[in-house]
């Protein structure tokens, strides 16, 4: 029986509740811990409410932009992320949401269920507080039906990167295996935004310069829903809004 999304969010809250009451330290960890990337997000995180849904790109529509998006898949491969361009274009449609729960991230998968890939997308979001935890736009991968997955958060001074595994209380980050990992993105908040996702290793380029490669666990199942996410830094007014614009998706064959 499918479940109303008011109800999935009725849902949500009272399992967050039930949790709560359990272990209140899930909901107080320090923000100190949060920007380490080492420690759970305590977050139960919620059951996606919406969805969005691909744009077909035509084959023989060789846009300039189907020829840029063509030639960064291109300059990826030369750098050995991957061995071989046989592939196709997808567009996305223009994706615009808010939330405000802080510490907490939702996501909207589409149709699309993909393995390796190349995303690109122009990333743009508001925090209502001058003072935000961790926030941002991001994109959510290898979603599974259990709702298990993987999420890449730009937020303004660095990338934020977790799994979530279904049946546990919280999210578990991933640190970089080179690079920085770290931005610096002042108000308005915005930027292109760029992954690669070959196997179990992720390559992460903002405004087009590498900020770092993230190895995931290869007991993960990589197949899996393509969707966008935003992760809250506030509860104050509209939480976080993200609008991600220009997103384009190779997926290899």
């Amino acid at each position: 029986m499918l479940i109303k999304p008011f109800s999935r969010i009725w849902l949500a809250g009272l399992v967050l509740g039930l949790v709560l009451l359990a272990c209140s330290s899930i909901q107080s960890v320090p923000s100190t811990a949060v920007a380490t990337g080492t420690q759970l997000l305590p977050t139960l995180t919620a059951v996606p409410t919406s969805t969005f849904e691909p744009s077909a790109n035509p084959d023989v529509a060789m846009t300039q932009a189907y020829k840029d998006f063509y030639s960064e898949v291109k300059e990826y491969n030369d750098k050995g992320y991957f061995t071989s361009m046989e592939g196709s274009q997808t567009l996305l449609d223009d994706f615009s949401e808010s939330w405000p729960q802080i510490g907490w991230y939702e996501w909207w998968p589409s149709d699309l269920v993909v393995t390796n890939f190349v995303y690109s997308g122009h990333f743009q979001w508001s925090v209502a507080s001058q003072t935000p935890e961790v926030s941002g736009c991001g994109i959510a991968f290898a979603i599974q039906d259990d709702g298990s997955n993987y999420t890449f958060f730009l937020d303004k001074s660095r990338i934020f990167a977790q799994q979530y595994i279904a049946g546990t209380k919280g999210t578990k980050g991933i640190g970089k295996t080179r690079g920085t990992g770290r931005v610096n993105i002042t108000s308005p908040y915005e930027a292109d935004f760029s992954m690669v996702l070959n196997d179990n290793h992720v390559y992460v380029y903002v405004d087009k310069a590498f900020v770092g490669e993230y190895t995931l666990s290869i007991d993960s199942n990589m197949e899996g829903k393509f969707g966008y996410t935003l992760l809250s830094g506030t509860n104050k007014d509209y939480g976080t809004k993200c609008d991600i614009t220009n997103g384009r998706l190779w997926t290899f064959k």
